[in-house]
């Protein structure tokens, strides 16, 4: 089969490349995620469980790509310059000021869309909490920690909420504090790539 098959429908079928395996036609490309000719396969009819978990993989990749990056360099700037804005102890110079304030808005918008659309793909539906910036960070996390089945994921998740807070408050005199923003976007994104981890292997091949 080529690339070419777009009516083909979404589903398994034998890899074109030759290996001896199934491989995942999205509907319109071929996926990487396959599973050994062992295993049943219903190469004629669509499995939706390895579609939506493409989808699903799609928004978790664009997350690590970008939309965690954006987020906290964007979260970390926008909260520095607030508390050094004009007028305040050791203010930036107002054309800084101005010049700074539309990217670092800019860039956590990005990133919290970004972390909307993971909350969106884990649960399957729209809620309140996806689509508030800083609380759906933390949302994220918890339902990628429950598709992970991670046993101490809420002292973990606590620890994240206290180190932001923290960040948040004493970013005004303890510029140092940014270390812990900084742990907090390595830890979510060791999460997020342990979640992809489990969706393009035997957490898929199995289903």
């Amino acid at each position: 089969m080529s690339d070419s098959t777009g009516q083909v429908p979404a589903g398994w079928y034998p890899d074109p490349s030759g290996e001896r395996q199934w491989r995942v036609w999205n509907g319109s490309d071929w996926s990487h995620v396959t599973r050994p000719y062992g295993e049943v396969a219903t190469p004629t009819s669509p499995v939706h469980f390895g579609v939506d978990d493409l989808a699903t993989l799609g928004t978790l990749r664009r997350l690590t790509q970008f939309g965690i990056l954006a987020y906290y360099t964007g979260f970390a700037l926008l909260i520095s310059l607030i508390a050094h804005w004009p007028g305040r102890a050791h203010p930036v110079s107002p054309r800084f000021a101005s010049a700074t304030l539309g990217a670092a808005i800019g860039l956590t918008l990005i990133g919290a869309l970004a972390f909307a659309a993971t909350v969106r793909a884990l649960r399957g539906r729209w809620t309140l909490d996806a689509v508030i910036p800083v609380l759906n960070t933390f949302t994220a996390s918890r339902w990628m920690s429950r598709r992970l089945e991670l046993v101490n994921a809420g002292p973990r998740q606590l620890i994240d909420v206290l180190l932001t807070v923290g960040f948040i408050l004493l970013c005004p005199t303890q510029p140092w504090v940014g270390v812990a923003l900084a742990s907090v976007a390595f830890n979510q994104l060791a999460r997020t790539y342990a979640l992809i981890d489990q969706l393009s292997g035997p957490a898929l091949t199995a289903a």
